[in-house]
């Protein structure tokens, strides 16, 4: 039986073009752009100084450019963002959001991270998912519900959105545990405070997954709320089940680590 397919319209696109895109967008993310082939896909977040991430994205490789896949609402403020620091690189950004549509259908796939490619088409395999990236709708696609962010939620994946732009750092989304970050990679805005968390500091407010759906709890934050369970921020140093409080009673949440 073929799996619906999705729209996933909270999904916008940028790209980043010209002799320098790649290099130029290496200071500003924290993913290595310079080990991203025609064939892989990164996840990667954009930080201001203070490490907090203004936007997390999917990014692919086409020849010397980049299309990064992120949070529709964000596609504009990112590049108001960095186009005070592009004015000397030979690179321009674009907002494509109108040119690209993004889809999505649960997939078992060992290509974790990969991508087919066909014309103008890009298929990007998750793992549990697969996102289709084309400029041309998909006949008979569905809104998706819960139903994708049950997929995203099952592997952990928070992303940032207009709400919570700017209030995270990238490990509170636990984004070091799922690659995207590379400590190695040299300097990027908001590095040093990225790196001295990791290497010195303790990371109080972490991603957990609760074992039922949340809307609000008390002393947190909800990233992301599907039909069987939620991915929470919790104030939470331990890798100890604890209990949250919501309106309709008290539900158990799981550091994303163990979940």
């Amino acid at each position: 039986m073929t799996s619906p397919v999705y729209r996933l319209d909270q999904f916008g696109f940028l790209s980043v073009t010209g002799k320098d895109a790649i290099s130029f967008l290496q200071g500003y993310t924290t993913c290595d752009l310079d080990a991203l082939t025609e064939s892989s896909v990164q996840l990667g977040a954009i930080c201001n100084l203070q490490g907090r991430m203004l936007t997390s994205f999917l990014v692919i490789r086409q020849e010397n450019d980049l299309i990064l896949r992120m949070d529709r609402a964000l596609v504009s403020s990112t590049i108001e963002f960095l186009r005070k620091y592009i004015v000397f690189s030979k690179a321009a950004l674009h907002d494509i959001s109108d040119s690209y549509r993004c889809f999505g259908a649960a997939e078992v796939s060992s290509f974790d991270h990969k991508i087919t490619r066909e014309d103008n088409a890009f298929t990007i395999h998750l793992g549990n998912r697969k996102e289709i990236w084309q400029s041309a709708d998909i006949e008979q696609s569905e809104e998706p519900g819960d139903h994708w962010l049950d997929l995203e939620i099952e592997q952990g994946m928070a992303w940032v959105t207009e709400r919570n732009t700017e209030k995270f750092l990238p490990q509170t989304f636990a984004y070091h545990l799922l690659n995207g970050i590379d400590f190695s990679k040299g300097c990027y805005l908001g590095q040093e405070i990225i790196a001295r968390m990791q290497y010195r500091g303790e990371l109080k407010r972490r991603l957990h997954r609760t074992r039922s759906p949340v809307r609000d709890i008390e002393g947190g934050d909800v990233i992301v709320s599907g039909s069987a369970a939620s991915l929470v921020v919790l104030n939470n140093t331990t890798d100890e089940t604890i209990e949250v409080t919501q309106k309709s009673g008290t539900v158990v949440a799981v550091p994303l680590r163990d979940a």
